[in-house]
């Protein structure tokens, strides 16, 4: 990964969901620029609140010491800024945005917009599998999986992401559309 620097005009965005799935970041915010991956450090990737698109539990990431969180680096034209709030539901107050600070693997520290659910899941213990009231779809999970396979996410992640347990249901018909049909 070379050196991330600021350019006029556009922002840096971490994605640990189902927007390191490049073709669905793009549905959206057809600015993205993948940049690479980082770590979000003192961070644990959960699930909670049910989305009816998803027809599961989407993802957050929650404040936690001695955790961290991959995903992808992306740069947007501000132009879509609008877009990426209203798709992570901050009007509708489903996640609020918040800067964080990301490792890259090069060691650089960089500064990245990203989203974090307005209500945080009860912390479970490193072995604790996820409740299945919060569990995501086969299809969010799918999402996760497949963009963290294409954006070359540590094989140890993919692996912890694999092993995250679903609720057995499938994405509305209009979102498999959007997805074409990913699941």
């Amino acid at each position: 990964m070379t050196s991330i620097e600021h350019i006029k005009d556009t922002f840096l965005y971490f994605a640990y969901g189902s927007n390191l799935l490049k073709r669905r970041i793009h549905i959206n915010n057809p600015t993205a620029e993948f940049l690479g991956i980082g770590m979000l450090d003192d961070h644990q990737l959960d699930f909670i609140k049910y989305s009816d698109h998803w027809r599961g539990a989407s993802a957050t990431i929650v404040p936690r010491m001695n955790f961290h969180v991959w995903g992808a680096i992306w740069r947007l034209h501000d132009d879509d800024l609008p877009a990426l709030d209203e798709q992570e539901g901050v009007g509708d107050n489903w996640y609020f945005a918040k800067t964080v600070t990301v490792l890259t693997l090069d060691e650089q520290s960089v500064e990245c917009r990203t989203y974090q659910q307005t209500i945080n899941p009860p912390i479970r213990d490193e072995d604790e599998e996820i409740p299945p009231e919060r569990r995501p779809s086969i299809t969010y999970l799918l999402c996760i999986v497949n963009g963290a396979k294409e954006c070359l996410l540590p094989d140890y992640y993919i692996e912890e992401l694999i092993n995250i347990p679903n609720n057995g249901q499938v994405a509305s018909p209009k979102l498999l559309q959007k997805l074409n049909r990913l699941s």
